[in-house]
């Protein structure tokens, strides 16, 4: 049975906080150079505001991935925001990294939230519609920040501390999400459809990143571009036009 995923990551890097983000973020693009693997990442506007920010999102680019929407403010798509507010966001995020290379206009919303009742959605979707945006589900994600905000905690106590009793917990809690997912969605659809997994641009991924990889290819996973992958039908997201028929959201070409 062909098993493929494509890698995508959120936020991006803030060096103003973080001493150690560009080499970091060179970690995990070699990493991908190494896999040939072209991933997809979402940055948010609020992380990578800074000109050392806005570099590390265009070393993506350069690098010959996407780069894609994940709102300037991070805010949830919660009942307090109207659709016309939380597309404002989106816009603003894409006035600060669309003239990246990479660009795609397709959005990775915050926690994932796609609205809580149909009519919210259903204005959000049309609303990404007008500007041709496609959004960006996924089928494998995971507390990754949870396990590297303890890595980092514990790295910066002991700077000789053996990454081994992080990578395994995290591997194998990955992995199981993987299985689960993997099953969920044969029973639901026949098939295996083109997984997304979804990590962050964290301290731990940038070490254990390569060990990831290694375990999907180990279990005979290919890699697929993220731009690939949204085409499954499973991603696509229905909107109602102006003329009343149901269409789905664009698929937006990446620069």
């Amino acid at each position: 049975m062909a098993q493929s995923v494509a890698i995508t990551f959120d936020d991006g890097l803030d060096p103003r906080i973080e001493p150690r983000a560009a080499q970091w973020n060179a970690h995990l693009l070699d990493t991908l150079a190494k896999h040939h693997v072209r991933a997809m990442v979402f940055p948010a506007g609020v992380v990578v505001d800074s000109p050392a920010g806005l570099a590390l999102v265009r070393a993506w680019g350069a690098a010959g991935h996407s780069v894609g929407n994940h709102t300037y403010t991070h805010q949830g798509f919660v009942d307090s925001a109207t659709p016309e507010a939380f597309m404002q966001d989106i816009l603003r995020e894409q006035k600060l990294v669309g003239a990246m290379p990479g660009w795609c206009p397709r959005v990775r919303l915050p926690y994932l939230n796609e609205g809580n009742t149909p009519e919210r959605r259903g204005r959000l979707y049309a609303l990404l519609a007008q500007h041709g945006y496609g959004v960006a589900p996924v089928t494998i994600g995971i507390d990754d920040w949870n396990y590297s905000a303890r890595f980092i905690e514990a790295a910066n106590k002991n700077p000789s501390l053996n990454v081994d009793q992080f990578r395994k917990p995290y591997l194998d809690r990955m992995w199981q999400e993987v299985q689960k997912q993997q099953a969920f969605w044969q029973q639901q659809l026949g098939r295996s459809p083109v997984h997304v997994l979804l990590l962050h641009t964290n301290g731990l991924n940038a070490v254990v990143l390569p060990d990831i990889l290694a375990m999907f290819e180990s279990h005979g996973w290919t890699f697929v571009d993220p731009a690939v992958a949204f085409t499954d039908p499973i991603y696509q997201r229905p909107y109602t036009a102006a003329d009343g028929t149901q269409r789905p959201l664009p698929i937006p070409a990446c620069r």
